[in-house]
């Protein structure tokens, strides 16, 4: 069986890449000859050339995700990790989510507490959009984007109050019946006189689900609160000043391992107390009347998340899992855009202090490192002739860095990057990006810090990557292609030697492969697929489920979608699949990894609107894993010798409601 770590795309990636983009461009053809007349999508914005993908505001509210992983479910090249939301953290092409830059509306995610447990709570229905920069990021994007950067935003009142409205509300709620989870969720908002209020809460809970084998996962209930709150007031003359804040907390008896099933040593059977919460709030200014040199944007915020777990299980070793963590951020972002000859130039300065803690039940003492950053920046993006678009930036970074053994770095480098594209014609473009990233020392995981005395070793280099993607993208009448290759390589990650009980640099870890998408749309239908294959070796392997916040295996991604809206009954119906193929790799047979299995889980849905006479309320019902999979999610935690993994939900219904007034 070919697998990930052969040094090359096999023949099955191949004929599997072309099986799509046919099975992408046949429905089109099949509609043209039944005369459908094609549209384009509209609500679009033009994308920059350095985005991959974008979940907008459209496709969030109309699918409703409940999770990171319904969120990302038709981003292939984006994989989130299964179980409760607990245990979910996103990978990139293949590279975990702490080597790249995570904002939320503006402000860094800085969440690496422990490697068995998920890095950032989210509710999903906040965001307005979600944009991925995969490999090559801008300079603006911020710091430590190693393997490309994730920039999520926030809705604000004007998105959500309904034309012609000053004061609006939406009340939503569903039902699981695999979980027995009922989420509620609660919005009041308004805009008049230059003033903007926005609330909205949120409130998840339920039972363990049942996997596809008839069996309870323990520790997966939903047990979430959330809730996001903005204030803001924009001036007549175009100066506006905001006030948000963002939280999410879950609180719930899990795993003391979540990412795991059961584990032949004591530990990872044992359920635990777990207090997850994540806090994020920010002031922001900006004007929404530019002018050719003044087009500021400030950001000062605050971010801290927290993984509280007591010793209510009475553990007495001290690796067992029981401390009480924090890792805190305080920044600011100060940015100006001038115009220039055929473009625009964005400039500005940078500024992170991070801080993390973890109080260790065990041990005698507690244990904090402290990380600053201090970034300058210019991204100029620019369209010099007609069928051209240029992007091309350059970062200054110095980081210091006080370590738990009270040691202290002190780090400079540069990040350039700079993409490009070229219109062959108004309908077929080709494009290619390339990056070198300064990422500094990142912090340890606290959940190391608790179990071990570590210490960081006197030679320590910071971590640097390459990141390269190049493609075709094709659009006209409803109808895009593309198709592109993608490579990062990052060089002196940093890693844990336990016999040493020290932090030193580990080998580099590389990540390449390619990502191809085709879809079509017209009036009232569109049809989608997407595939990825990622290669991710790490040490001269593949990369293992053990290469905690480094990377993972992906291998073969397809997706598959389709939808349709009977019109006169105002009644829209469609369905997703998710399939990969099996991965036997010798690195998995030596480190007690049993083969990765593959699995196809396919997802219906119906929504409705039920009076013709109101369309902001609408009735959704959805039937997930309809084939009742046993399955284990790419992402996750594998079989192992001594491990069973976290298996995915078995079929279930979701009934929900939505209402708009």
């Amino acid at each position: 069986m070919n697998s990930p770590s052969s040094p090359r795309l096999t023949g099955k990636a191949a004929l599997l890449a072309t099986t799509m983009l046919v099975g992408g461009a046949l429905p089109a053809l099949a509609q043209q000859a039944i005369e459908l007349a094609p549209v384009e999508i509209e609500g679009k914005a033009p994308r920059a050339v350095e985005t991959t993908s974008r979940i907008d505001q459209t496709e969030i509210d109309n699918e409703q995700p409940k999770d990171m992983r319904q969120l990302f479910r038709q981003e292939p090249s984006v994989i989130v990790s299964g179980g409760s939301a607990a245990a979910q953290k996103f990978y990139v092409h293949g590279i975990e989510q702490s080597n790249l830059n995570v904002s939320v509306d503006g402000a860094t995610q800085r969440s690496n507490i422990w490697h068995h447990n998920g890095s950032m709570t989210l509710d999903p229905m906040f965001l307005k959009s979600v944009q991925v920069e995969a490999g090559v990021a801008p300079a603006d994007a911020g710091p430590g984007a190693l393997a490309g950067a994730v920039q999520m935003q926030t809705k604000d009142a004007k998105d959500m109050l309904l034309p012609g409205q000053d004061l609006g509300a939406t009340l939503m709620a569903s039902y699981n019946t695999n979980s027995q989870s009922f989420r509620t969720t609660g919005a009041a908002y308004g805009a008049r006189d230059g003033y903007e209020v926005l609330g909205i809460l949120t409130r998840n809970m339920g039972e363990n689900y049942i996997n596809g084998d008839g069996n309870g996962e323990a520790g997966t209930k939903d047990h979430l609160q959330s809730g996001l709150a903005k204030l803001a007031y924009e001036s007549q003359s175009g100066h506006r000043f905001g006030v948000s804040g963002e939280y999410a907390d879950d609180n719930a008896v899990r795993r003391m391992r979540p990412n795991l099933g059961e584990v032949s040593n004591g530990t990872g059977r044992l359920l635990n107390t777990t207090h997850a919460t994540r806090l994020t709030t920010g002031l922001s200014y900006e004007t929404t009347t530019p002018t050719a040199t003044y087009d500021p944007k400030v950001k000062l915020y605050y971010n801290r998340v927290g993984l509280q777990r007591p010793n209510d299980t009475n553990q007495t070793a001290v690796a067992s899992g029981v401390f009480n963590s924090n890792i805190e951020t305080m920044g600011l972002k100060a940015q100006n855009t001038f115009a220039i000859p055929t473009g625009k130039l964005t400039a500005g300065v940078d500024f992170e202090n991070t801080d993390a803690f973890v109080r260790r039940y065990l041990q005698k003492t507690d244990a904090d490192e402290q990380a600053r950053n201090y970034g300058a920046f210019v991204q100029a993006r620019v369209a010099p002739w007609d069928d051209w678009k240029l992007s091309s930036g350059l970062r200054a970074d110095y980081q210091t860095y006080h370590t738990v053994d009270e040691k202290d770095f002190n780090n400079f480098g540069l990040s350039p990057n700079a993409s490009v594209e070229y219109a062959f014609t108004p309908a077929l473009s080709a494009f290619g990006g390339y990056s070198y990233v300064f990422g500094g020392l990142a912090l340890p995981e606290t959940g190391l810090l608790h179990a071990y005395q570590m210490t960081t070793s006197d030679d320590v280099n910071p971590t640097r990557s390459h990141n390269f993607r190049t493609g075709l993208r094709f659009g006209d009448s409803g109808l895009t292609l593309e198709g592109a290759l993608f490579r990062t390589q990052m060089y002196d990650t940093l890693m844990y030697n336990y016999t040493r009980s020290m932090r030193v640099n580990g080998p580099s870890l590389r990540s390449q492969g390619v990502d191809l998408s085709g879809s079509y749309a017209w009036a009232n239908a569109k049809v989608w697929s997407k595939y990825n294959f990622t290669q991710a070796r790490y040490a001269g392997r593949m990369a293992l489920p053990s290469d905690y916040n480094l990377g993972t295996t992906v291998g073969h991604m397809l997706n598959l979608g389709a939808e349709y809206t009977f019109t006169p009954v105002r009644l829209t119906v469609g369905g997703s699949a998710e399939m990969t193929q099996g991965i036997s790799d010798e690195a998995l047979a030596q480190a007690n990894y049993q083969p990765m299995k593959g699995y196809a889980v396919f997802d219906l849905f119906g929504q409705w609107q039920p009076l013709e006479s109101n369309e902001n309320w609408t009735v959704r019902l959805e039937a997930n894993n309809v084939l009742d999979k046993k399955y284990v999610a790419r992402g996750s935690y594998t079989t192992a010798n001594n491990i069973t993994p976290v298996y995915e939900e078995g079929r279930a219904f979701l009934l929900s409601t939505t209402v708009k007034f």
